[in-house]
């Protein structure tokens, strides 16, 4: 497996603009293809001055009318949003390149940074030429081969990632077990098990067992 990490602009990308425009980090925690022409995704967003939700649907509505926006607040100028795009073709490009989309964050400029999974150099190199057939700009800041041996395997990674980043690890939680099976379509027992096999298996790497 090959890791790629890109530096992408996207004309017309609804979630570059809205950061520019809201002064907010918006981070990609999920994407997937709903069918050719709609994509999911699951969102974490920051903004700077506080916004509250129906201000931040409403500039999100504002930028992308074919989006529909579920908010939910986790504390003050952070929000985990579910955004159905029916007009994406990002996801549909991935899923024809066979890549796999780690991880998306905006940047302060408008552009986003990347993390791009496939299984060979080839499919990293067939997505970043759809992508500039589309217009964007698209550097690549590495490529290397994924590891092998790290202590969590993709699954647990993901599962992990996605908690830590909707503030499952927050003190205090700003989500719970019941709202991550909600959001991430799974159920709660799994969600439990993969976090407590993920958390010993560090535990485990860092004491040495």
């Amino acid at each position: 497996m090959r890791t790629a990490k890109l530096l992408l602009r996207i004309p017309g990308n609804w979630i570059g603009e809205l950061s520019v425009r809201c002064n907010a980090s918006v981070k990609v925690l999920q994407c997937v293809p709903a069918d050719r022409t709609t994509g999911r995704s699951l969102l974490r967003i920051e903004t700077l001055d506080g916004m509250a939700d129906q201000d931040l649907e409403e500039a999100l509505n504002a930028i992308s009318p074919d989006c529909h926006v579920d908010l939910a607040t986790l504390g003050p100028g952070k929000h985990i949003a579910s955004v159905t795009n029916n007009a994406c073709l990002i996801c549909n490009l991935l899923n024809e390149a066979d890549c796999f989309l780690d991880s998306a964050a905006s940047q302060p400029d408008g552009k986003m940074a990347w993390t791009v999974i496939a299984p060979r150099s080839d499919n990293i190199g067939r997505l970043i030429a759809r992508l500039r057939e589309m217009g964007c700009e698209v550097e690549m800041l590495n490529l290397r081969d994924q590891e092998e041996d790290g202590p969590l395997t993709f699954h647990q990674e993901k599962v992990l990632r996605t908690a830590y980043d909707m503030g499952y690890y927050d003190i205090p939680r700003s989500i719970t077990l019941a709202d991550l099976s909600d959001k991430l379509g799974m159920a709660r027992s799994t969600i439990d098990v993969v976090l407590r096999r993920a958390e010993r298996r560090l535990i485990g790497k860092h004491i040495g067992r």
